[in-house]
C-alpha cells in the first residue's frame, strides 16, 4: 500500500528521532481504582508511570513495560484509593539501559462518591476541516484544561472518516483513515495528560451499517479498529458497562457504554452502527439502536438510583434524513414513536420494544440529553427533558447560528460557535455554562476569550417534580429565554420570571371568561434569582382544563403586574 507525501513525512520524522514519544500521555477508562495510560514510541523503549497522591512525592510506580514500537501501548496504573487527586510521570528508556527521560507531572482523580461536586466538560464536531481554524481549536481545548475537569466526553465527527477521499480518485483508503487518526490524537494530547477522554461516535467517523459488506475491507471497520487503536474507550467490566458483542473483523467495538461519577449516570449512545440501510428523507425509521442497544439503555435506566442522569449522542435516533435537529423532530421516529406524517408508528415499526427512547427518557428523570452533529448552541426542553445541542469548538464563525434555521431548530436559546460546554454536578443541581473561545486577534472590550455565553441551572427539584404532585414546582433556573414555553402547549407549560428584589410573588392562571382556575403561586417569597414554574394544564383540583386560550398574570409588589397569553392545545 502506498502511503501519501503527507503520511511519510510524518513517519519519516517519527524514525529519524530515536525514543521519540510521539504520542504523548492520553488517559481513559477511569474508576474507582484504576486507570488506564496510553502512549506511543517510535523506536524500541520500555516504561513504567510513578505516581502518588501528594505532587512531588510519587512513592508508588507501575512495573517496567516494553512499548510496541509505532503503536499506542496501555499502562495501567490501579491499586488506587476512590475519590483521590493523583499525580503521577511517565518514566522511560532504551531497553537494557539506565539513562531515564522523565516526563511533567500531570494528575488525575479516580471515581466521586455521591453528594461531592464535580466539573466534566463536553464538546462535540471538532472536524478540523476547511471550515476550521485550529487555533481556535487549540485555544478551546485550553480552556477546557483550565477548568480542572474530571473528564472529557466528545460527541464525535472527530476523524472525518468519509471525508478523507484520495485526490482523484473519489475512494477513502486506509491509509488516510490511520493519518487522520494520528494527526487527531496530537491535538488531545494538549488536554488528555490530565483529562480523561470520552468518545461518541460521529456520522463523519463512518461506522455506519451501512458501510459493511461482510469483509474486512471497508470503511467501518477500518474506522473502528483505528479508533480502537489510538483512542480509548470503555468496554464492559465491573465499572462500566456497554456492549459487550465481538463483531466480525473489529472484535469489542467500544462505542455505547455508562458508568456513575458522584451523583450522576453518564450514558453514550450509537445511533450508527445498527443503521443497516442509509437513512432517506421518507425512512427515517431506518435510523436504529439495534435492539441489543435499546434493551441495554432500558436496563441501564432501570437499575441506575442516580439523582441526575446524563445521555450523549451525536444526535437523536431519527430526526431528518440526516438526522437533524431537536425537540421539533422529538416525536418521530424510533426517538418519539410517530411516522413521518404524525400517525403512531412504534408498535408496528418495533415490534416487540418497550416504549421510544424519548418516553424511557422522560419515564427514568433524565436530566439533559446531551447531543451534536448541528454546530451551535441550543438550549431546548421538551417534556422535563433538556436537549442541549453542543456548539464546535474550532469554529472561527463567531457571531451567527446560521446553521439552525436550515435544520429546523425554531425555539429555545440559540447561540453562535465556539466553544464548549463545562458542567458543574453538585447535590443541590447541576450547573450547565457555555464557555466561548475566541482567538486572540479578535477579542476586544465585549468579546474575551473564555467569556460565559449561557449559563443555566437544574435543581435537584425540578421540572419532573411537578408531574407528581398538584403544586407547582419553582426552581432557580439562572437562565432566561422565552416568557413562556412552549406556546401552544402540550399540556405542560413553563413561566420564566426574574425577581430582582426579594418579596411575595403571584402567578395565576385566568380562562378566555377571566375566571381564576389556577393559582400558581400564592404570596409566595422569592429571593432575588431568575425562576422556572410549571403549569401542568390543570386546574386547582387537577382535572386537565380543556384547550384554548389562557391568560397568566405574575405580580409582585415592586416588579408590577405582567399578564400574557397560554394557548393550551393538547394533542
Amino acid at each position: 500500500m502506498k502511503l501519501p507525501l503527507l503520511i511519510l513525512g510524518l513517519l519519516g520524522a517519527i524514525q529519524l528521532q530515536s525514543q521519540n514519544l510521539y504520542h504523548r500521555e492520553l488517559l481513559g477508562r477511569p474508576t474507582d481504582k484504576e486507570i488506564t495510560l496510553q502512549v506511543a514510541f517510535a523506536d524500541s523503549a520500555e516504561a513504567y508511570v510513578r505516581y502518588g497522591t501528594a505532587s512531588g512525592n510519587l512513592t508508588n510506580q507501575t512495573p517496567w513495560q516494553m512499548m510496541r514500537v509505532g503503536d499506542p501501548t496501555e499502562i495501567i496504573i490501579n491499586n488506587l484509593t476512590p475519590n483521590k487527586q493523583y499525580f503521577y510521570q511517565l518514566v522511560y528508556r532504551k531497553p537494557k539501559t539506565t539513562q531515564e527521560t522523565i516526563r511533567p507531572e500531570f494528575t488525575f482523580h479516580t471515581q466521586r462518591p455521591s453528594n461531592q461536586a464535580f466539573t466534566f466538560v463536553v464538546q462535540a464536531d471538532p472536524h478540523l476541516d476547511p471550515l476550521s481554524d485550529t487555533a481556535v481549536y487549540k485555544r478551546c481545548l485550553q480552556n477546557q484544561l483550565e477548568d480542572k475537569p474530571d473528564f472529557m466526553i466528545d460527541l464525535g465527527d472527530i476523524i472525518m472518516t468519509d471525508k478523507l477521499v484520495r485526490a482523484g480518485s473519489k475512494v477513502v483508503t486506509q491509509d488516510t483513515i490511520v493519518y487522520r487518526n494520528h494527526l487527531m490524537r496530537k491535538y488531545y494530547e494538549t488536554i488528555t495528560h490530565s483529562v480523561p477522554l470520552f468518545i461518541a461516535i460521529g456520522n463523519h467517523e463512518a461506522e455506519n451499517g451501512w458501510n459493511l459488506n461482510g469483509t474486512a475491507n471497508n470503511m467501518a471497520v477500518w474506522g473502528t479498529n483505528e479508533r480502537n487503536k489510538y483512542f480509548i474507550n470503555p468496554k464492559p467490566d465491573n465499572f462500566y458497562t456497554g456492549d459487550q458483542t465481538s463483531h466480525p473483523f473489529v472484535g469489542q467495538r467500544k462505542s455505547y457504554y455508562a458508568w456513575t461519577w458522584g451523583d450522576a449516570l453518564f450514558i453514550v449512545l450509537d445511533p450508527y452502527f445498527h443503521t443497516a440501510v442509509k437513512p432517506d428523507s421518507l425512512n427515517g425509521w431506518r435510523w436504529t439502536l439495534g435492539k441489543t442497544q435499546y434493551d441495554w439503555l432500558r436496563s441501564t435506566l432501570e437499575g441506575s438510583t442516580a439523582k441526575y442522569k446524563f445521555v450523549f449522542s451525536h444526535q437523536l435516533v431519527g430526526g431528518d434524513k440526516d438526522g437533524r435537529g431537536g425537540v421539533e423532530p422529538a416525536n418521530k421516529y424510533e426517538w418519539g414513536g410517530d411516522n413521518l406524517d404524525g400517525t403512531r408508528g412504534f408498535e408496528t415499526q418495533r415490534p416487540g420494544w418497550y416504549k421510544p427512547i424519548k418516553d424511557l427518557l422522560t419515564d427514568h428523570r433524565v436530566t439533559i440529553f446531551f447531543h451534536g452533529h448541528d454546530h451551535f448552541f441550543g438550549k431546548q426542553q421538551k417534556e422535563c427533558l433538556v436537549y442541549q445541542e453542543t456548539p464546535q469548538p474550532s469554529h472561527p464563525n463567531y457571531s451567527s447560528a446560521n446553521y439552525a434555521d436550515d435544520y429546523g431548530y425554531f425555539e429555545g436559546q440559540i447561540l453562535p460557535n465556539s466553544g464548549h460546554l463545562r458542567v458543574t454536578v453538585a447535590p443541590e443541581g447541576v450547573k450547565v455554562d457555555y464557555v466561548r473561545v475566541y482567538k486572540a486577534s479578535v477579542e476586544s472590550a465585549t468579546r474575551k476569550n473564555k467569556d460565559v455565553s449561557a449559563t443555566y441551572f437544574i435543581g435537584a427539584v425540578n421540572c419532573y417534580d411537578s408531574l407528581n404532585t398538584n403544586s407547582p414546582v419553582i426552581w432557580n433556573s439562572n437562565y432566561v429565554q422565552e416568557w413562556v414555553q412552549p406556546n401552544p402547549s402540550p399540556g405542560e407549560t413553563l413561566l420564566r420570571f426574574q425577581i430582582v428584589q426579594t418579596e411575595p410573588v403571584n402567578l395565576q392562571i385566568f380562562d378566555a371568561q377571566g375566571r381564576l382556575v389556577r393559582n400558581l403561586l400564592n404570596q409566595n417569597t422569592l429571593q432575588t434569582g431568575e425562576f422556572t414554574v410549571v403549569w401542568d394544564g390543570c386546574n386547582a383540583l387537577g382535572a386537565p382544563l380543556p384547550n384554548g386560550t389562557y391568560t397568566y398574570c405574575l405580580k409582585g409588589k415592586t416588579h408590577g403586574e405582567r399578564c400574557g397569553k397560554i394557548i393550551l392545545n393538547r394533542p
